[in-house]
């Protein structure tokens, strides 16, 4: 075997380095599909061996252009989103795309206490099959109702839900009111 043959097995080529006018198509290709953070795109400019400062710049001109907003982003990722996620599971992944933190708390303080109960509720509902103890452990079995419960409740952190969204959404599908 050759030694390109065993150092990769794909036969694609590296893609041809960005220049100026390159890297502007390259953008608004990406943009043509959807929207992406300030942070998303100079990172995919920076992976393709752009100097940070041209990626910086065209960045800018794409927010000058408003082509780019993160405080829009943030606002369609938050409404698009918080029916099956919590508040801090949503900070967290604004976070990881480059969303300033300033602009995700803005956005995410709209999200009332009440809205996160309610999505919390009607996720655990949606997923009953899932988390609903069975007629007979709700009877018989006190370790199984525990352990469905403790599981719906992992589920919902795992989502980002606040303890209280957890316990509220838990407390209100009344599947674990009976145990032994």
């Amino acid at each position: 075997m050759s030694a390109d043959a065993t150092e990769g097995r794909s036969n694609r080529k590296p893609p041809k380095p960005l220049t100026r006018d390159t890297a502007w198509d390259y953008l608004l290709d990406l943009l043509s599909r959807r929207m992406y953070t300030t942070a998303e795109l100079t990172r995919k400019l920076l992976r393709r061996g752009l100097d940070p400062d041209l990626a910086t710049a065209l960045v800018g001109r794409l927010a000058e252009l408003e082509l780019v907003n993160d405080a829009t982003y943030a606002d369609q990722y938050v409404s698009t989103r918080s029916a099956t996620k919590g508040r801090l599971g949503l900070r967290q992944e604004l976070r990881q795309k480059g969303v300033a933190p300033e602009i995700a708390e803005a956005r995410l303080e709209e999200l009332t206490p009440e809205d996160q109960l309610a999505a919390a509720t009607a996720l655990i509902r949606k997923n009953a099959w899932r988390y609903r103890p069975g007629a007979a452990d709700l009877t018989t079995d006190r370790m199984a109702v525990m352990k469905a419960r403790a599981k719906a409740f992992a589920f919902l952190a795992r989502r980002g839900f606040s303890v209280d969204a957890s316990q509220g959404a838990i407390a209100a599908v009344g599947w674990f009111e009976n145990e032994v």
